[in-house]
Order: structure tokens, then sequence, then C-alpha cells
């Protein structure tokens, strides 16, 4: 392989694949980076086996073809330090590699490019659909955080995409919590399919704020393809029944309350100011006719406010949440007002739009009092 191509696009297209790198690996094969010279052009491959993405074409001026395997840490870091805005990459037929720039010449040992796993290939029954990159990175921005990071039920560790009736809904379910979205697409049949947390939190950073710019998917049986203008990832679709989580969202609840979104989570963050644990913050939430009521405790301090509410049905509760799952819920809602909508104090709350219905949150109380 003899290449030249520019050094920042180069670290650019190093930037997009070091996301399916992996550091921890029998295989040491998987802690490189697969450059790839042929007929389709210069481009780079990661994959850790679960998840793979190729770059598009870099530009470059491409002399000879061929193929070689590089540890991605140490390509990285030579790449970056390289003096001069041009870089060549030559191997030999023992992959041995010299990157030159400027007055800088690196010699390096590379691995045979056949022993690369190679991203999968889509196959049996393929579907594909496109949607805006912007409405789907906020889908999932504003979903994730509800994705298990336990092992307990490993189907939960991944996000539901579920394509039904011209819509696209997102869900993700962690056994405290579960948040859901969906928008309309322009695809009429129903799908449903389970993809890791990993993958799509790595897409997310990926895809553009603009929605001019198209994200196309493509789904098999047991993998998704998401292609994007600088490259294609592919995912392994993770196996088993997710939960059925749509009839939690019932309409059956006493109290009804309507919150200005901005007032509650500024009153929610001053509130874990004062806990003592980074993860989990007690609050006790008073619901009244005129205000809902803040209350934190801690070793290191406590702290109370009211904020106002329009109290539109029941008499009221007194009801515990752990304060991190609201912050991370009010955070994503883009409303000015949202209502919150409760059973008793042992029931979950939910949180969803006053005039959009195409997004809710549920969240279960913590050490419920009567």
């Amino acid at each position: 392989m003899y290449i030249e191509c520019n050094k920042q696009n180069l670290i650019n297209a190093i930037n997009i694949v070091s996301k399916a790198v992996t550091a921890r690996s029998t295989l040491d094969i998987l802690s490189c980076i697969l450059l790839i010279a042929d007929r389709k052009g210069f481009r780079l491959i990661a994959n850790d086996l679960k998840l793979s993405i190729e770059t598009s074409e870099i530009e470059s001026e491409l002399y000879e073809k061929g193929a070689v395997a590089i540890d991605a840490r140490i390509f990285s870091e030579i790449i970056r330090k390289l003096p001069s805005e041009f870089v060549t990459i030559k191997t030999d037929d023992k992959y041995n590699c010299e990157i030159k720039s400027g007055k800088s010449i690196f010699n390096i040992r590379g691995q045979n490019p056949e022993q690369y796993p190679m991203p999968e290939e889509l196959k049996n029954n393929i579907t594909e659909i496109e949607i805006g990159s912007l409405t789907f990175k906020n889908m999932i921005k504003k979903t994730i955080f509800s994705v298990a990071t336990e092992d307990v039920r490993p189907i939960l560790k991944g996000e539901q995409i579920k394509f039904d009736e011209g819509y696209i809904n997102i869900a993700a379910i962690d056994g405290c919590r579960v948040s859901w979205r969906r928008r309309p697409v322009d695809y009429n049949e129903y799908n449903e399919f389970v993809v890791p947390g990993k993958a799509l939190n790595e897409l997310c950073r990926l895809l553009p704020d603009d929605d001019s710019k198209k994200i196309k998917i493509i789904f098999s049986s047991m993998h998704i393809l998401f292609e994007l203008e600088q490259c294609r990832m592919i995912s392994r679709l993770l196996d088993g029944d997710y939960l059925n989580y749509e009839n939690l969202f019932n309409n059956d609840f006493d109290t009804r309350i309507t919150v200005n979104t901005l007032d509650m989570l500024s009153s929610l963050e001053r509130a874990v100011i004062v806990s003592d644990d980074s993860k989990k913050t007690d609050v006790k939430l008073t619901v009244n006719n005129n205000f809902i009521n803040i209350e934190c405790n801690s070793s290191i301090g406590n702290v109370v406010e009211d904020v106002p509410i329009n109290m539109e049905a029941g008499e009221g509760l007194v009801i515990n949440f752990n304060a991190r799952f609201l912050i991370d819920v009010f955070s994503a809602c883009e409303e000015e007002y949202v209502k919150m909508l409760f059973k008793t104090n042992k029931s979950p709350c939910i949180i969803t739009g006053v005039t959009n219905d195409e997004y809710k949150y549920l969240i279960l109380p913590i050490n419920p009092r009567g």
C-alpha cells in the first residue's frame, strides 16, 4: 500500500473509527485499526466484534493498493504529532509500515490484514429507512439515560426501536424508569428490535445537528447498519423479548399537575447540591393545591423550596424520588410546561408534554411514606 493524504482528514477518520476499537481483548488484532486502499478508495475500519465502523472514502492520492492492521493507539499518536500537513503511508509485503510527514519518518510493524475481522454483511429480509440526523440524535439523547447498566437483564442494556403505523418509537428501561419517544417517519410497516446502548451512544456522537442530513437505517434479523455521510456503523442486535412498557402509560391517575419545566429542573438541581451520594439523592415531593414542595436532607445539610403548579385534579400527596432521575427527565423535556401524573405515593409518576404527546417518562418512587 502506498497513499498520501491530508493529516487532518486522517485524524478525523481515526476519531470516527476509534469508537469501535477495543482496549481489552484476548485478540490482539482487535486493538488495531485496519487501513485499506483498494478500488473503493482509502478507508479505515475498526471492529470489536459487536460494533464495527468503516469510514467513507478518505480523500487521498492512491499510488498502490494494499491493506495493513496497525495498533490504534500508536497510529493515532503518531498521526496527531506529525509536523506537516500531508502524510504518506507505505507498507511492504511483511506489513512493515512507513509513515512519513515533513522530516519525520516512523517505521512500525503492522499485522496481517487478513486476520482482521471484517464488518458483517447484512443478509436476509433487509429493510431500509431514512430519518433526519438531528431528529434521531435527539430521540437517542433524550432516552438513553434510562438504559440499564447492570447485567441482570442484558436485553435492557439496549434501547428498543419500533416502527409502527408511520412512527418510529424509541424506549429505554432500567427497572426504575421508562423513557419513550416517537416521531413520524416515512415507513408504514411494523418492525421492532433492540440496539445496544453503547452503539447508540457512539452513533449519537457522530450524528450532525442537522435534519437536512439524513441517516439511513438498514436492518436485518441480527444486525443494524447506520449509514452516515462520513461513515457506516454496524451493530449486532440484542436477543430476547423487551419488556412490554406500553401498558404502564395508562390514564389511571388521581393527581394531575402542570409545572414549569425550567423551574422544576432548577429546583431539583439545587436540591442535589447538598447530596452526599453522587448517584442517588432522595428528595421528598409534597404536592398541594398551589405548590410542589421539594425537600432534600443529607449529612451535609438540607434544602427546601416551593415550585408553583397548576393542580388540575386530585388532593395532593407526599412522595419520594431519586432526584437525579427527575433531573434527567426534566433536562430532556423541551416544552415550557409539562404534566406530572400521580396515583399514590407507591405508584409511578408519569411526566409528559402538555401539548406534545410524542414523549413520556415513567419514574418509580422510593421509600414511600404514608
